[in-house]
């Protein structure tokens, strides 16, 4: 029986998983901008982008966490930092405004990629040759523009994985997803700018390309598998079994309630919820998992030091009943989540 109920957990959680979304790469971006990392910048903020385009100065990411999301201001900003100034003006055309990290006015930056932008466009003034002599004029070779051949092989490389990635998806029956085919549409502009890429910065924009392709295809799922019922056998159920099956069916849909709690963003109830469970069931690392998360939930809306102490707490629970290979699985736990949980000693 405990081992039926431990399938039943699994398959609750499986039901519920939440998917690595836009604001992993957003946060990631940021951390680029802090280090002055503006290749790294680009490349995160363009994947946000593709996953939403739609600034929001309070823009939900799980549950009732909201952050300040502005894409196109730090990927303009590292346009202008790269010397891209047509892409720069475009994103600072687009933007509303700063987010977190404040690197000056929109009016500002604009006006420093406008100026930039001529002064790389306007030729310096020639002053007036001096006569010399007629010497023959050697005949210029026409070179073409520079392109970086590891560049070329990391975007090779991208194009690879994310068909792989989309193999996978066809194995779970994941085809017909909106996911899918936006993975099979970014596969084709990956492919398509790799073929005709005439520059470093065009390259650039194929591995962004392959690397969003991957990402639509891992986060694809199929149908969810159906759990074929056991078939009913005459034999009589003993008494003992029938009051097991009556106590965990009691306990799973408890369980059931408080997840369902937890991903909708009701962290108090879950809190509460998990906390029950927990004293039922004191050497389940789920179990204490989920309360820690749901308490490190509520500190980070309410910013209240009791609910990240009770959080730090359960963790620790967490890692004493439980062998946590990797860390906290990431479909179930933000980042923020599995950050938190790594650093409880």
């Amino acid at each position: 029986m405990k081992r039926q109920f431990l399938l039943a957990i699994a398959s609750l959680l499986m039901a519920s998983a939440a998917l690595a979304s836009w604001y992993d790469d957003y946060e990631a971006g940021i951390a680029a901008v802090r280090k002055g990392q503006y290749q790294a910048v680009i490349q995160k903020m363009t994947a946000a982008i593709a996953a939403n385009p739609k600034e929001n100065n309070n823009a939900r990411t799980y549950g009732n966490i909201f952050i300040n999301y502005h894409p196109y201001y730090y990927r303009g900003l590292a346009y202008l930092r790269t010397g891209q100034y047509d892409k720069a003006i475009s994103d600072f055309e687009q933007t509303s405004g700063p987010g977190e990290i404040d690197r000056g006015s929109i009016e500002e930056l604009m006006q420093d990629a406008k100026q930039k932008q001529a002064s790389a466009t306007t030729p310096e003034p020639v002053p007036a040759p001096v006569p010399k002599p007629p010497t023959p004029v050697p005949v210029p070779v026409p070179t073409g523009p520079t392109i970086d051949p590891g560049l070329r092989q990391q975007v090779t490389t991208a194009i690879s994985g994310a068909n792989q990635s989309l193999a996978s998806a066809r194995d779970r029956k994941a085809a017909s997803t909106a996911e899918y085919q936006r993975a099979m549409g970014a596969l084709a502009e990956a492919n398509q700018r790799a073929a005709t890429a005439k520059s470093n910065d065009d390259l650039q924009a194929a591995l962004a390309s392959a690397n969003n392709a991957k990402l639509f295809a891992d986060s694809a799922l199929g149908p969810t598998p159906t759990i074929p019922k056991p078939i009913p056998t005459p034999t009589p159920v003993p008494r003992t079994d029938l009051a097991t099956n009556a106590v965990l069916g009691d306990t799973a849909k408890r369980l059931h309630r408080a997840l369902e709690n937890y991903f909708s963003g009701e962290f108090g109830d879950a809190a509460t919820q998990f906390s029950t469970l927990a004293q039922e069931m004191p050497k389940n690392g789920w179990i204490w998992a989920f309360l820690g998360a749901s308490q490190y939930s509520q500190y980070a809306f309410e910013a209240d030091e009791s609910y990240r102490a009770a959080a730090i707490k359960s963790f620790r629970k967490a890692k004493q009943f439980r062998s946590w290979k990797g860390g906290l699985p990431q479909k179930y736990f933000s980042r923020r989540i599995r950050t938190a949980f790594e650093g409880a000693s």
